[in-house]
């Protein structure tokens, strides 16, 4: 940043004073707004490098423990709810043949109880019927 030899228009105050050119944005600045543009551009620096350093704290992470990635965090979520998911539905057509089962063998029972009282009904008629000949 130099000096300007005469006055010239600050590009924060837009007053004409004794300017200074800001080599990085080619800008002019009074004294004042030169310093706090400084700070700015400092600031700026200063969240950037830490924005940096912990970009490269997290690359190193990775590099010492690939198992510990989001991604694989995710992906081993996605398996554990899938997993829940899985079994609630195998539990759920459990429940389900457990009780059509159950529907079934009573509906099987009413029928083979009801042929064993046409069996017994088969079996009368057929005394009655050899006694009416014996007779």
């Amino acid at each position: 940043m130099t000096m300007a030899n005469n006055k010239t228009q600050c590009f924060i105050c837009n007053k004409e004073k004794i300017t200074y050119s800001c080599r990085g944005c080619s800008k002019e600045f009074c004294f004042k707004d030169l310093t706090e543009h400084k700070q700015i551009l400092n600031d700026q620096l200063n969240n950037i490098t830490k924005d940096f350093d912990q970009f490269k704290q997290i690359i190193n992470e990775q590099k010492e423990n690939p198992r510990n990635h989001s991604l694989i965090e995710k992906i081993n979520q996605w398996e554990i709810e899938s997993f829940e998911k899985i079994q609630q539905k195998a539990q759920n057509w459990r429940e389900i043949v457990l009780e059509c089962s159950a529907t079934l063998i009573n509906d099987i029972s009413m029928i083979l109880s009801k042929r064993i009282n046409v069996k017994k009904l088969s079996s009368k008629i057929q005394k009655i019927c050899l006694t009416n000949k014996t007779n």
